[in-house]
């Protein structure tokens, strides 16, 4: 059944503005399609339900929702393969599993999960242990089978969201607009958004520091959102995004297993490879650092990663570093904000980053996203000799700066968008979810009010990248009920309510069957070499891959890397 992005069933005071009614379909014929298409997946013999999850408002859409909520029992072939269903007593034994333990109700799922943890290991699809256990590795957190996601929906996305790079770019070339926007987020945030402004205005406007290039591997993250049926954007990450490399493996690994199970189910129930995209995320990062070292045109010089301390997610880094050195033959140096502060210097001759007597042309952060990479003056002097250099960065401290939360809030303001983007921004805000800002007294007693209204139906963001910082529910309201001295620096956000279904998690050799939410990412490689303004200056943008993150339905936030959610593929309907 094909589907169709939908116009919304209720309306929102928050972001009616915003959605769509070209659709003549209903929301209840995209939930059919995506109750029919679990009929094609977990078809081991367990339970599959796909439902929406509700808000916890007062029900709305009552009949919508119970849609949702049907039940299938899955039949299993009567074919066999040799070491799945007739193995399934050996394989649960201790001496001879690759699981350590698991916790659901169907034994055909172990030969399965064993199998996806063995190719795991087998192509590189893990992470590190940490600094403690240096040299062990676990194979990534990983959905053992992609999740139904709408076609029409997933391909709305792609296209939109490489004028989103335009867009942030633009955004960061408008010194007017981003000294406004932010500042009331750096005053209340002086120890992160400050410092980063402190940066910005030293070194990093145009006409005082900047390039005229800029470098990103950028993502934008959505979830469907059951009440409008459009892909409502969830934020724009344009510093540190990750998984290209192991979120690219993840859906090879879906692809072997719908061909490793085809023989345990009937055929009506098999995994069709084709309703799987093509994930070229790794390919495409590695091709946006080249192409980047190859406008700077120095041919001895590296590209320099910026890396945490005890990283974890080090093959994903390392992933994209050997493709790079597989396509072009240049090396990739790692390194620490703490170690360029001890060994970084700028090369007389060139203005270019060096470390170790190596010119870097490029340099990629994979670190300085969160207040926590700076425990220390020096990770802030390495952070403004990188900013002071004429290496090309990804991304530059505006880029970074313009991928505030501040910043998305108030591009969704009436006229802003349209100043920057006239000619896409009708489609472009199709996907913006209500922002609200806290800005003004006025304007502050007015979103506090809006969030105490019904706390269950916002989420209080303040400016950081990464898992576990955003408020919710009873912590949104004690926020804006007690502690308002700061909430300049944050938003108030439209919640999104995706649809949840069950799915079976494997982390660190376990397998739990658990009722889940998803978020798809959409990648996008941004080169810009010359006037941001020009059509022609833009030398790359591309969609770059996608990356479906899959959590629990009771965790709020959604970080693979902090441990909320695992890695995951879309399945598409």
């Amino acid at each position: 059944m094909k589907t169709t992005l939908l116009p919304s069933l209720a309306s929102s005071s928050s972001s009616s503005s915003s959605k769509s009614s070209s659709s003549s379909r209903t929301y209840h014929q995209c939930s059919c399609a995506l109750v029919v298409c679990a009929a094609f997946l977990r078809g081991r013999g367990h339970h599959h339900r796909y439902r929406r999850r509700p808000s916890q408002t007062a029900a709305t859409n009552a009949s919508s929702s119970s849609s949702l909520s049907s039940s299938f029992r899955f039949r299993r072939s009567n074919k066999t393969r040799r070491g799945s269903q007739n193995d399934s007593s050996s394989s649960s034994s201790t001496n001879s599993s690759m699981l350590v333990n698991d916790d659901v109700d169907d034994p055909t799922i172990r030969p399965t999960a064993e199998e996806a943890i063995s190719w795991a290991f087998q192509h590189g699809l893990v992470v590190a242990s940490g600094k403690e256990t240096a040299g062990q590795v676990f194979h990534a957190p990983v959905a053992l089978y992609p999740t139904p996601f709408p076609k029409d929906v997933f391909e709305f996305a792609k296209e939109i969201t490489p004028k989103f790079a335009e867009l942030y770019d633009k955004v960061s070339e408008d010194d007017a607009f981003m000294r406004e926007t932010l500042r009331e987020a750096a005053l209340s945030d002086p120890e992160f958004t400050g410092r980063l402004w402190k940066i910005y205005e030293a070194c990093g406007k145009r006409g005082n520091g900047r390039l005229d290039k800029e470098l990103g591997i950028l993502r934008t993250d959505y979830m469907l959102d059951t009440r409008s049926g459009m892909p409502l954007q969830v934020e724009v990450n344009t510093v540190s995004t990750s998984f290209m490399g192991l979120g690219s493996k993840v859906t090879l690994l879906h692809q072997h297993l719908a061909e490793y199970t085809k023989g345990n189910i009937d055929d009506d129930m098999k995994l069709k490879k084709e309703n799987m995209p093509t994930n070229d995320s790794l390919n495409q990062a590695a091709k946006t650092l080249c192409e980047g070292w190859k406008c700077m045109e120095c041919e001895n010089a590296s590209i320099l990663m910026v890396v945490q301390e005890g990283e974890t997610n080090i093959f994903d880094q390392r992933l994209i570093s050997q493709k790079v050195f597989e396509t072009i033959g240049v090396k990739t140096i790692r390194k620490t904000l703490r170690e360029i502060n001890e060994s970084g210097r700028l090369d007389l001759k060139t203005n270019l980053f060096s470390i170790d007597g190596q010119l870097c042309s490029v340099i990629y952060f994979r670190a300085g996203y969160s207040p926590s990479d700076f425990p220390s003056e020096a990770q802030w002097e390495a952070k403004m000799l990188l900013e002071k250099s004429s290496s090309l960065k990804s991304p530059s401290v505006a880029m970074h700066l313009a991928g505030s939360k501040k910043i998305q809030q108030a591009l969704a303001e009436e006229g802003v968008l349209e100043k920057f983007m006239p000619n896409d921004a009708t489609e472009m805000r199709k996907v913006f979810a209500g922002l609200y800002s806290f800005e003004g007294e006025k304007n502050m007693q007015k979103t506090i009010q809006l969030g105490l209204s019904n706390p269950a139906d916002y989420v209080l963001k303040p400016q950081r990248e990464g898992g576990g910082n955003n408020l919710y529910g009873k912590e949104l309201k004690e926020k804006l009920e007690n502690d308002t001295k700061d909430l300049p620096a944050y938003i108030l956000m439209q919640r999104i309510f995706p649809p949840s279904h069950q799915v079976t998690m494997l982390r660190k050799g376990l397998a739990h069957e658990i009722e889940s939410l998803s978020e798809l990412g959409i990648y996008g490689s941004y080169l810009r070499k010359g006037d941001v303004n020009s059509n022609t200056a833009r030398v790359m943008n591309e969609h770059g891959g996608s990356l479906l993150r899959t959590k629990a339905a009771s965790s709020d936030e959604g970080g693979v890397a902090a441990g909320y959610a695992v890695l995951d593929s879309p399945y598409l309907v």
